[in-house]
């Protein structure tokens, strides 16, 4: 996550991992190819095993916050509070069976021996411990100082970094969070030579509460994108409501103090599609289907999809921008199936025969889109992915992102290449529906990808913004 450039200050957050797919899922499992084992289960999501809930984290002994001169702003029990409340967001979801619990402080690995970690050295051990499986560190950077000796900007509010996965099947292993505490030390000066920049007690928390999402296995989703064009603070609670926390930039201001719960309708369906349990089939139906281009014949992969809840005019609220759903098209196919030509150029340093591991190779998933809504009337549009939307920030399968002229497009019963893209129908979803078959037939020509692509190609320069990347160390 990063907060989005419209304001003053910069603070940029990324989560780059090689395996990101789509709103939905981070990783999805792939099939053996060539001499390559399979990595997971072929188009299935790597989760946490339901069957070893909780899931265990441990916690840096130290103080969460003391100023530059060393002052305890807050406790490390105060700390450890707030991280079980972050965690206790994703707990709470009622139609997911996903649990956490603090198994103590961070075991000693290599010279951490124990205490406050504060050492890059101390903090590459403990990440070796988390890389081979033996625990999912919560690292207090308390001063902001230990970032810094990464050689990462004061600009960080904190990262999730995946450890270790079970590429048998298909389970995530280990995982760590780091956070900055210099964000919550009550100084702001920005303009200083040391950067000290502040976030609100529940804008911080619900960036950590994002990053534990990608803790938990979930990648980013595009909703209500217009608000990275408003360039205010303070966004209409309308469309806030409908903004994922799993969005890939901050934008607006805490959910919780425009009296908001902290996830989005599109979290919590996606966080129970991940973790099914007894509540699940009693509260969502499923829509989906296809993305198609205009020869109605091949799919598309990498176009965003979502499902709104049809604006109910007797109320205030506008129900279409709160409750929202999304995937990307062909979440579950492999972003890049691979290609030899350049790997057979003289002196070349791409090796792509065999493409990525991550994702299917099934060509009947290249289109296809699944969302889980929870009972009602809802319309389905496809647009393009916001083509800033890259590397850390990425949502779907591609990065870069495909661009599609013309879009956004909707769902109408009448189908075509040559249909009016705004038509839109209506879809009734009842708790255990599946509806099946809602396919989109684009009307707009653009260029399209073949099988010697080896991922999205850019159609739009990018925008400059800064950036910084912060390497997920999934393997």
């Amino acid at each position: 996550m990063r907060i989005h450039p419209k304001f003053t200050v910069l603070i940029l957050l990324f989560l780059a991992s090689p395996f990101a797919t789509a709103g939905g899922p981070l990783i999805v499992g792939g099939p053996a190819v060539g001499s390559r084992p399979a990595f997971g289960k072929d188009g299935e999501p790597f989760i946490w095993n339901p069957a070893k809930m909780p899931i265990q984290y441990r916690v840096d002994p130290g103080p969460m916050v003391v100023t530059p001169s060393g002052t305890t702003v807050i406790d490390h029990n105060a700390g450890v509070q707030r991280v079980q409340n972050m965690f206790a967001v994703w707990q709470g979801v009622s139609t997911a069976t996903l649990s956490y619990s603090n198994a103590g402080p961070l075991l000693p690995a290599g010279s951490y021996t124990g205490g406050d970690l504060k050492t890059a050295q101390q903090f590459n051990d403990v990440m070796g411990s988390c890389k081979a499986g033996k625990q999912n560190p919560v690292i207090f950077d308390a001063d902001g100082r230990l970032l810094v000796s990464l050689g990462l900007p004061p600009e960080v509010i904190g990262f999730n970094s995946g450890c270790a996965l079970d590429t048998v099947n298909g389970y995530l292993l280990s995982s760590a969070i780091v956070m900055n505490g210099q964000f919550q030390d009550g100084i702001n000066s920005p303009g200083s030579t040391r950067i000290n920049l502040e976030l609100t007690a529940n804008a911080f928390d619900e960036a950590i509460t994002h990053e534990i999402g990608h803790f938990s296995g979930l990648d980013h989703s595009q909703i209500n994108f217009d608000l990275l064009f408003q360039f205010t603070s303070s966004c209409d609670v309308d469309e806030l409501a409908g903004l994922p926390l799993m969005f890939p930039f901050a934008l607006c201001q805490a959910r919780k103090d425009a009296g908001l719960p902290v996830l989005s309708p599109d979290d919590t369906a996606w966080i129970s599609s991940l973790y099914p349990n007894a509540n699940t089939v009693n509260n969502y139906g499923t829509i989906s289907g296809r993305i198609f281009f205009p020869d109605g014949v091949t799919p598309v992969q990498g176009a965003n999809v979502i499902a709104r809840l049809v604006d109910d005019s007797g109320t205030a609220e506008d129900e279409s921008r709160r409750v929202a759903v999304s995937a990307v098209s062909g979440y579950l196919f492999t972003g890049n199936p691979g290609q030899s030509v350049t790997a057979s150029m003289p002196q070349s340093f791409e090796n792509n025969t065999n493409g990525n591991p991550d994702g299917s190779r099934n060509p009947a998933l290249i289109g296809y889109y699944q969302i889980a809504v929870p009972p009602g009337t809802y319309t389905v549009e496809v647009e393009s992915v916001f083509f800033e939307f890259v590397g850390g920030s990425g949502v779907g399968p591609l990065n870069p992102p495909i661009v599609m002229p013309g879009s956004p497009e909707f769902w109408n019963t009448d189908e075509s290449a040559f249909d009016f893209p705004l038509q839109r129908s209506t879809i009734t979803v009842h708790a255990g529906d599946k509806v099946t078959d809602t396919d989109i037939i684009l009307n707009t020509p653009f260029q399209r990808f073949d099988r010697n692509e080896d991922g999205g190609e850019l159609f739009v320069t990018p925008m400059l913004f800064p950036e910084l990347f912060v390497e997920d160390s999934r393997a």
